[in-house]
């Protein structure tokens, strides 16, 4: 819908860097992996201790495989 509908140029998602099933939704919907991070939080959250990772899909390379 993004790229489809709105016109956007790119699509980022984030998520703790343990959380396999949401990498998983990311990588189904073509994302790829950008790049590992950490980011303070105002309180501990168990797994924050591993960071967050980001994904990202630039309209260019959905448009190959679309």
């Amino acid at each position: 819908m993004g790229f489809h509908e709105r016109g956007v140029r790119r699509v980022v998602a984030s998520t703790m860097a343990v959380n396999i099933a949401s990498r998983r939704v990311m990588e189904k919907a073509e994302l790829k992996f950008v790049r590992a991070f950490t980011q303070p939080w105002p309180y501990v959250v168990e797994g924050s201790e591993h960071g967050d990772v980001e994904y990202a899909l630039d309209r260019a390379d959905w448009e190959r495989t679309n």
